[in-house]
């Protein structure tokens, strides 16, 4: 029996309505099994049929797999051909492209190709115009001032200045040979011209100290002192613009007539003017220039007449009404610019040095023109100038200076001091002074206007190198050299001058191993005093103190010593009773006053350094006396001795006799310990510092 069949009767079993014998009654087994075979048919076609549905789904399935594969075959192929028309398409844009880049490449090559030939073309012009115009304007200077000194300066700065790499003609070049050859003979002696490099330096001297010493006293000289000296150098100028600018002052100061220029030589010049007129033309043509760039003799005459002009104002507005005709020019964009920085017309200045620096075409191996532009353009700004810019001008000074114009170095040297380069600064200072320019240090009035910008933050070994120089110059005095160490602080400025305070002795006596002269007498007093201190507008002043009160009194005579120049003798006269004072065992203290002053611009004020020397009292017997004697002659070079053993006989070793130790020095209210083996600095009572016998070679000496 089938499973269906088996399944119809379970269910007729579980209905309830009828027994199992009564079904069974009912059916009989062929009646059963004839309806279990139709359901088992049934269930038989219901399966075909399911069998079919699913092969009928599968094949639809598969039919639908094969549409989509089909499909998705189809929309590849359309990407497929999208994608290559896209590249077909991306490669003929590139190709363009390419032939387009290619195309402005080319072209961009052959601007390029134009324009620097064009460049060149424009550099050469300018090269031979400049060249032209630095000739006829030299000679014009020379004709029209009439003067050796400036026939002199021209052919060194000027005409036998030339680079000859940037002049692209040989006929510039036979016109300069034969212009050297005219003026050779005309040219001033050596002596001569160093003469004038003498009154030069007067000069600058003069200004710096005019134009610094109003400020001497303000606090801005001391925070940044860079900037009033270098308007004093920038003022000045090298010689070339200073003789121009001080011809009067130059003129007294040489006989009349004396460098007048020969008649020979002026009809010379005059007939080598119609020859460069003649060259010129020829040149003017052969480089296509335009004759109004050319300057004739009129205009020249007229521009020299103008740079005579004193009222600066009134130059300016001159130079400004000839633009048109001087605008290729660059030392006519040098005197605009200097003129206008003058009235201060600073945006106009800066304008015209620009100007200047974009048409100067280094036709001259060193240009003095060149250098003072980039001088002005560096004080235009002062302290806000970008430091990038500003080395890049110092650079350009440098490049046009010679040795001989140590203003522009020295101006140089401020300038690195001032951006805290320290090293540039001391190189350039060494060059000065080991050429010999030593102007900037050769007075106290120098000391005073430059030593602070020069010591402020200076190399230990250009700081020891000036102090060497100045201390070997018997015109600048120690109260110089303390003024300038209450200026910027730095002790080692005392380091170098301890021996002008340890070579300092009082002694009271009838008789002496220092004195050869015979100057100890009755209750005197007497001084060794190092000359330097010997100022003409010092004052020394011995103040004598004990239990009865204060004396004071002012020296009666002065020595300097026979075979010791470096020492004064000065004598105080009744000062004390010597005997009784050792007989009543007295004490005193004696004080040295030593009194430096400088009267103000205004001479309403005093400038003064104010120094004392505090000296104790002591008992003591000669014996010692004669110890602590001939330990400070020891200390003096080239002192004369007299026979110890003959002042040994003449005086019993156990008398008494008076000492003055050295107890302090006071330096404008500054107290230092003092005692017979040197300065001391006392930082705290219970930790003296002593300054070495030797110069320090570090400027850091922790006692600042």
């Amino acid at each position: 029996m089938g499973l269906q069949s088996v399944m119809i009767f379970i269910c007729i079993l579980l209905s309830g309505f009828v027994g199992p014998m009564e079904i069974w009654a009912k059916f009989n087994p062929e009646q059963i099994q004839s309806q279990v075979q139709g359901l088992d048919e049934i269930q038989s076609q219901d399966e075909d049929v399911d069998e079919a549905e699913v092969k009928a789904q599968a094949e639809a399935k598969a039919q639908a797999e094969a549409r989509a594969q089909a499909e998705a075959r189809a929309q590849a192929e359309v990407r497929a051909q999208a994608e290559a028309r896209t590249q077909a398409e991306a490669r003929t844009q590139a190709e363009a492209r390419t032939q387009a880049e290619a195309r402005t490449q080319a072209e961009a090559r052959t601007q390029a190709e134009a324009r620097a030939k064009a460049k060149a073309k424009a550099e050469v012009q300018a090269q031979v115009l400049q060249s032209l115009n630095l000739i006829a304007v030299s000679l014009t200077y020379i004709m029209n001032y009439n003067d050796k000194v400036v026939l002199d300066q021209e052919y060194n700065t000027i005409i036998n200045n030339l680079n000859l790499s940037n002049i692209p003609d040989a006929d510039i070049i036979t016109l300069l040979q034969e212009l050297m050859d005219l003026l050779t003979n005309s040219k001033i002696q050596d002596h001569e011209r160093e003469y004038l490099l003498s009154s030069f330096d007067k000069n600058v001297q003069s200004e710096l100290k005019n134009r610094v010493k109003s400020k001497v006293f303000d606090t801005d000289l001391i925070i940044s002192p860079y900037t009033s000296i270098l308007t004093a150098v920038l003022s000045t100028g090298s010689f070339y613009f200073n003789y121009r600018s001080q011809m009067d002052t130059y003129a007294k100061q040489k006989e009349e007539g004396k460098w007048t220029i020969d008649s020979n030589t002026m009809q010379g010049l005059n007939s080598f003017y119609k020859k460069l007129l003649k060259y010129s033309w020829e040149l003017m043509r052969k480089y296509n220039l335009p004759d109004e760039w050319r300057l004739d003799e009129k205009q020249l005459s007229i521009y020299t007449g103008i740079l005579k002009e004193t009222d600066l104002a009134r130059r300016y507005r001159k130079l400004e009404r000839i633009e048109k005709s001087f605008q290729k020019f660059p030392p006519y964009w040098y005197y605009r610019g200097q003129a206008a920085q003058e009235i201060g017309k600073n945006d106009e200045a800066a304008r015209c040095f620009n100007q200047f620096q974009q048409i100067h075409q280094g036709i001259l191996r060193r240009d003095p023109y060149a250098a003072s532009v980039a001088m002005c353009k560096t004080m235009l700004k002062a302290e806000r100038v970008d430091p990038v810019m500003l080395k890049s001008d110092l650079d350009l000074i440098l490049a046009n200076s010679e040795d001989a114009d140590w203003g522009n170095i020295l101006f140089v040297a401020l300038q690195y001091a001032r951006l805290g380069d320290s090293d540039a600064a001391g190189r350039l200072i060494m060059r000065n002074l080991d050429n010999g320019h030593i102007s900037f240090l050769d007075s106290p009035d120098m000391i005073r206007s430059v030593g602070p910008a020069l010591l402020l933050n200076a190399r230990p070994d250009v700081f020891n190198r000036i102090l060497e120089m100045v201390l070997k110059n018997d015109k600048i005095k120690n109260y110089d050299l303390l003024w300038l160490y209450g200026k910027i602080r730095n002790r080692d400025i005392l380091k170098r001058i301890q021996p002008e305070f340890d070579r300092v002795l009082v002694q009271a006596a009838n008789k002496s191993l220092l004195n050869p002269i015979n100057i100890f007498k009755d209750n005197n007093i007497t001084l060794f005093l190092p000359t330097r201190w010997m100022a003409e507008n010092s004052l020394v002043t011995l103040y004598f103190k004990n239990g009865d009160g204060e004396k004071e009194f002012r020296f009666s005579d002065a020595h300097v010593m026979p075979n010791l120049p470096e020492m004064s003798v000065l004598t105080f006269k009744d000062v004390f009773p010597i005997r009784s004072f050792i007989k009543n065992k007295d004490s005193a203290e004696i004080t040295i006053s030593l009194v430096c002053e400088k009267l103000a611009m205004d001479n309403t004020e005093t400038d003064g350094y104010d120094i004392e020397m505090v000296f104790k009292t002591q008992i003591i017997r000669f014996e010692e006396q004669l110890s602590k004697t001939m330990k400070y002659t020891n200390s003096l070079s080239k002192v004369w001795t007299p026979g110890v053993e003959a002042e040994k006989k003449s005086q019993d070793l156990d008398d008494l006799t008076v000492w003055f130790s050295k107890e302090k020095i006071i330096l404008n209210g500054e107290a230092f310990g003092w005692s017979d083996d040197g300065v001391t600095l006392f930082i705290s009572p219970d930790n003296p510092v002593s300054f070495p016998s030797t110069p320090s070679t570090t400027l850091d000496n922790g006692f600042k």
